[in-house]
């Protein structure tokens, strides 16, 4: 019996420095100019419109994932958006399934940037359910007057495949009540 209670605390503890793994694959679609004329073409004008747009302007966007085969749940997901002519202060903010995700960075003048941003657990839960999200933009919110342009919007998704793994503490966990079961079973019978 000693020889069990210590196997099972072992790989307990083995457990619990994290060896289990679970086979992610990463998934993206990034939507650009050939999508809608509001993102901007290489080599266009970026200062005028359509594509440089205002606070009367706000516009949104759908996103749509398949997942692949196999896949039992997203782990985890990214929106990154590349933008043109961020002004400081400028109160860009992103939507996402009508959850506020934040605002966009500051690019500098005339310059291009990105800004990324994590899903939070209920989007990611709409994106496994649907295959899609949709992305809105409160262009200046803040009503200084800016204007912002946008070049594309990418999302990427971590998908977890195969048979779902519980998490290395949950197993340790398990293992420390089957071997109290054991403990409690010895002192029952002695």
């Amino acid at each position: 019996m000693r020889a069990v209670a210590i196997a099972v605390v072992a790989a307990c503890a083995v457990l619990l420095c994290g060896v289990v793994h679970a086979d992610t694959v990463s998934v993206s679609q990034t939507l650009d100019y050939s999508y809608d004329e509001y993102f901007a073409e290489p080599g266009s004008i970026l200062d005028h419109p359509p594509h440089h747009r205002g606070m009367w302007q706000d516009w949104g966007w759908t996103h749509e994932l398949t997942a692949p085969a196999g896949a039992n749940g997203i782990l985890s997901a990214t929106l990154s958006l590349s933008t043109w002519d961020v002004d400081a202060g400028m109160q860009n903010v992103i939507y996402v399934n009508g959850v506020r995700l934040g605002i966009l960075g500051e690019t500098g003048d005339w310059t291009w940037g990105s800004t990324s941003f994590n899903l939070p657990a209920s989007v990611l839960a709409d994106l496994w359910n649907d295959g899609s999200l949709y992305v809105y933009m409160d262009i200046d919110a803040g009503i200084s007057g800016s204007r912002v342009t946008l070049g594309s919007s990418t999302l990427t998704a971590v998908y977890n495949l195969g048979e779902p793994i519980p998490e290395p503490a949950t197993v340790g966990l398990l293992g420390l009540g089957a071997l109290l079961a054991l403990r409690r079973r010895r002192s029952v019978k002695g």
